[in-house]
């Protein structure tokens, strides 16, 4: 600190530091506190009871059973009992969510909790998770605290949206997004078993964000890390499939019409115009749905543009197998990950990883790219799609712009063209990476050569 002092003077450091209490007290404000305040009805009350219903054998996919098994220690929203009578629960309401059978099983050591002690216990967990996340990644990339980077790091950090709407939601996806942060750094020491057994965990709780981690490591030959996870993972799905199987409970008809309502038109996963908070997804058919107005042919885009993006970073991961920058690769991966799936706003928090890679130490070019990957993460320090559909709805837009061509296709999906334009700018990252040595590239690797990186000398992770 005295060295960062020195090199900057008092006055910059002041404006470091100030950033840095700015941001962490819009982080507790726009996190932690509304969570603490939504105790009633938030995104994690609705897996605790399903959880709660796989434990006692019933059908955790059932309204009626959501219903029935309601905390009695929260109260009870007035439209629970309307919209289970018209049926409506899962596509007004998106409860009971769509979590796999596996993310019950984990989250089954919760229900011995009252709700409220359950409650500001997931609150922990989320703020711990979130804490290891910044740690691991910190360590990965081998922050200093006389650097600049370090301070810019945590005021990012702190500042980004995604985080400030999972944690007010209790969303899991933090917590996964928090052990995957952990998996990597585990899987940079060599500590396979640890790391393949919170992949597991993450994979349990929410595929969708946790699985190109996975892919990533199956690629890397990492066999004892992913083997420990997939095997983690089939046991805890043939545990959740048994107990339901010997109670006799019924839950894979109630499972699979949960999902299909989810994604119908007017629920809360639909792109179209019928769902009026559709600018909180991030996911690349609300960009295209603006430009093609067909449902099947968004879907058909966004997964053929999944695909090639898919294919284009297999083919330089592949082309550059025995260079360095592996955070590069990974965050290349997420990023498009998010694109040709459902994802909402709190999922975002995924760009905690390429935030890290653009504050490595990079040369030439590179180093262009991971400050125009930097500016690209900046759009998400406020929940762009969600507040312009706000000021829309309280009548500060007029009716000639709200109309215009350039206010639905670029501005009200703007986070979309962000994550959509940050992909490519990783995918030219890896391209000018793929010819060069690794020399000072990389802080850390995750493929099969690590003990030789390790060997290299000091200065690695």
């Amino acid at each position: 600190m005295v060295n960062l002092i020195n090199r900057l003077g008092r006055r910059w450091s002041v404006v470091l530091w100030l950033l840095i209490l700015l941001s962490g007290a819009e982080f507790i404000v726009r996190g932690p506190l509304r969570f603490a305040h939504a105790r009633d009805f938030n995104d994690f009350i609705s897996p605790y009871i399903q959880s709660k219903a796989w434990v006692k054998g019933i059908d955790p996919y059932s309204p009626a059973n959501l219903v029935r098994l309601w905390p009695r220690e929260a109260q009870q929203p007035e439209f629970l009992e309307q919209d289970l009578a018209t049926r409506n629960l899962v596509l007004r309401r998106g409860i009971p969510t769509a979590y796999p059978l596996t993310a019950l099983v984990v989250l089954a050591p919760m229900t011995v909790l009252p709700w409220p002690l359950a409650h500001a216990v997931w609150l922990s967990i989320n703020l711990l998770g979130y804490a290891a996340m910044g740690v691991s990644l910190a360590l990965l990339i081998r922050l200093r605290w006389n650097e600049i980077r370090t301070y810019v790091f945590c005021a990012v950090l702190l500042a980004l949206a995604p985080f400030h709407t999972g944690l007010a939601a209790g969303s899991i996806a933090i917590v996964v997004v928090s052990i995957a942060a952990v998996v990597c750094l585990a899987a940079a020491r060599r500590h396979d078993i640890l790391a393949g057994t919170l992949l597991a965990i993450a994979v349990s709780l929410k595929p969708q964000i946790a699985l190109p981690f996975l892919l990533y490591f199956l690629l890397c030959r990492r066999w004892r890390l992913a083997g420990t996870a997939i095997g983690f993972v089939a046991v805890v799905a043939a545990l959740a499939v048994l107990r339901l199987k010997i109670t006799g409970g019924l839950w894979l008809a109630n499972y699979l019409d949960d999902n299909r309502i989810l994604f119908s038109r007017g629920s809360l996963g639909d792109f179209s115009e019928a769902n009026p908070i559709r600018f909180g997804l991030v996911n690349l058919q609300v960009l295209l749905y603006v430009i093609v107005h067909n449902r099947a042919v968004a879907n058909g885009l966004a997964l053929a543009a999944g695909i090639i993006a898919g294919l284009w970073w297999l083919f330089l991961l592949c082309r550059r197998s025995a260079n360095g920058q592996q955070l590069l690769a990974l965050s290349a991966l997420v990023v498009i990950s998010l694109l040709p799936v459902y994802h909402r706003l709190y999922d975002a928090s995924l760009l905690a990883f390429p935030l890290a890679w653009s504050l490595t130490e990079l040369p030439g070019r590179v180093r262009r790219l991971a400050n125009i990957a930097f500016c690209l993460i900046l759009p998400f320090l406020v929940p762009g799609g969600t507040l312009l559909e706000q000021i829309e709805l309280r009548g500060y837009v007029n009716a000639a712009v709200r109309s215009a061509w350039w206010w639905k296709a670029l501005v009200m999906p703007h986070q979309v063209w962000v994550l959509a334009i940050l992909s490519v700018v990783l995918l030219v990252a890896m391209r000018w990476t793929a010819n060069q040595p690794s020399g000072g590239l990389d802080r850390f690797r995750f493929g099969k050569d690590e003990t030789e990186h390790l060997a290299s000398g000091p200065g690695t992770v």
